[in-house]
């Protein structure tokens, strides 16, 4: 049995250390704010620096502070920062500097006598006003240069979100968009028609001399969930695309596929018997039984597997899925045009989209997983082909791009608000309607300072216009009037398609007010030595 030994501090020196903290981690990824962003070069090691622009990198490079109650206030920052990062892709920085305002607002006034707990309702009430004055400025995607300005605005690249903002107005609401990674310093992109699965094909034999892959025009396609090695699997689905007076080709995607059951395939094929196309689906386990699932979902046809008590051996007629066209190359396929049932094909799309929503987006792979069998569903992907000089370089901007997509997609959850922190400071002037005892109106003025905070920040690092002269200005302008800090003056962000997904706007503003109410109504902090 062990033990440990604690320390504690308590009175109001707490919420002051863990401000500390939250304002030491706050300062470097405030700097990442706006397009006039800072730079923060980071020395991994004596021989080693790198240079951080994104605010999720750089809240994961902080590991440790000084001071441990210092040190746990910036922890607690952190964890904020990357869960906001997780969720929306965007928003960190902006939920980070809201934060640290409203504390720092909150230590003045507990310092001064104020009931934290009666600001905690202030700050409630005033945040619900302000989520629904967020929400009352927000408008639907209206077109591709919408598109563009916000895929430019968070990728931080004119040119690649020019051709990302295309691909979803060519893809849709739930546009997927893979990235092919290319040899050389270049930007591409191209549509797949259809779905694509990733495969091998398990014979060179079925590819025509001198062909990339090979193209099947209404085949019979046959979904298997097994292990095809005997003659006995392969002969039934062989004797069926046989007997039907088409002659239609055939297409196998299986688990595996070995033994006398390729021999046999294969033999058929090369002797124009009939023609045979085959691939081995690379994905496995539950991915692999989805897959097979969509695909039949898709032609019409039925899973081969123990779970749905079909298998190679009985095969029926009505296993068999069909599609007008159908692609096979060394390395996966593409199915276009199945002949599903549409109606069943979106209860399916709904199944999947329900997936989405509960997914955690930290889990990349099963996020990513979804979002590509929704694509394939749906009937479309897209192929961004990406290179860079160095493979830092490359892994930098494949990060840049999925937090677009995220922004991107989280921006049809909703619509588009001002950018620029403008659509915060369209909220103060309702904030008057609370109507609040002392302490909690110390809570109303928080929230207030918190609003004001993303665009003081913006213009603070712009560099050319003093903070709060800024901010009178364009209060005085009235509302939708922010600062344009690649053009150094203020003007209408709508009109300027500077725009912020009201998604990720709301999610900074939740988060910065959760993290503040956590750390205002602490009055003790445990260290264990």
């Amino acid at each position: 049995m062990t033990t440990t030994e604690q320390s504690s501090l308590s009175s109001t020196h707490v919420l002051t250390t863990l401000y500390k903290g939250v304002a030491t981690l706050a300062a470097p990824l405030a700097l990442t704010l706006g397009p006039a962003q800072g730079v923060i070069v980071h020395e991994r090691s004596s021989r080693e620096a790198e240079i951080l622009t994104d605010s999720s990198t750089i809240a994961r490079r902080v590991i440790q502070l000084p001071g441990r109650g210092n040190n746990m206030g910036a922890m607690m920052l952190r964890k904020m920062v990357l869960e906001m990062h997780d969720r929306y892709g965007d928003g960190a920085a902006t939920a980070a500097v809201m934060a640290r305002a409203m504390l720092h607002e909150g230590v003045k006034m507990v310092a001064a006598g104020a009931n934290p707990v009666l600001m905690m309702h202030g700050i409630e009430q005033a945040i619900a006003i302000a989520e629904r004055e967020l929400a009352a400025q927000a408008q639907p995607i209206a077109d591709l240069d919408e598109l563009t300005a916000l895929a430019t605005s968070t990728v931080g690249d004119e040119k690649l979100g020019e051709v990302l903002g295309q691909m979803f107005d060519t893809l849709g609401e739930h546009a997927t968009v893979i990235t092919e990674d290319i040899p050389t310093p270049h930007l591409d992109h191209e549509y797949i028609r259809g779905g694509k699965w990733d495969g091998y094909i398990p014979s060179h034999l079925l590819i025509p001399a001198g062909e990339a892959g090979l193209v099947l025009h209404n085949p019979l396609i046959v979904l298997a969930d097994e292990e095809l090695k005997t003659l006995d699997q392969v002969r039934p689905m062989l004797e069926s695309a046989l007997a039907d007076e088409a002659k239609p080709p055939l297409l196998i995607l299986a688990r595996g596929i070995s033994d006398m059951a390729l021999t046999t395939l294969i033999t058929n094929h090369t002797r124009g018997v009939l023609t045979v196309g085959m691939l081995v689906l690379s994905s496995a386990g539950v991915l692999l039984h989805d897959d097979l699932s969509d695909i039949a979902t898709l032609t019409g046809g039925q899973v081969l597997s123990a779970l749905t008590g079909r298998s190679s051996q009985n095969i029926q007629s009505e296993c068999f899925g069909r599609a007008r066209r159908v692609v096979l190359s060394t390395n996966g396929v593409i199915i276009a045009d199945g002949v599903g049932d549409k109606t069943t094909i979106r209860h399916r799309l709904a199944e999947v989209r329900n997936k989405l929503k509960h997914a955690l987006r930290s889990d990349d792979s099963n996020w990513d997983a979804l979002r590509v069998r929704i694509a394939r569903l749906a009937g479309g992907i897209g192929v961004l082909k990406l290179g860079a000089s160095t493979e830092k370089e490359q892994e930098l901007q494949k990060d840049h791009v999925k937090k677009t997509l995220r922004a991107l997609e989280a921006a049809y959850d909703g619509g588009l608000v001002p950018g620029g922190g403008a659509a915060y400071l369209a909220c103060l002037p309702a904030l008057h309607e609370v109507r609040t005892g002392t302490d909690e109106a110390y809570g109303v003025a928080a929230v207030e300072a918190a609003l004001k905070a993303p665009f003081l920040q913006i213009v603070h690092n712009h560099g050319a216009m003093h903070p709060p002269l800024a901010l009178d200005i364009v209060q005085r302008l009235g509302p939708g009037y922010g600062f344009d800090a690649l053009q150094g003056d203020c003007a209408l962000m709508r009109e300027r398609r500077i725009l912020d997904s009201l998604s990720v706007t709301l999610g900074a503003l939740r988060a910065a007010s959760s993290l503040a109410a956590m750390l205002m109504t602490t009055n003790t902090l445990i260290f264990t030595r």
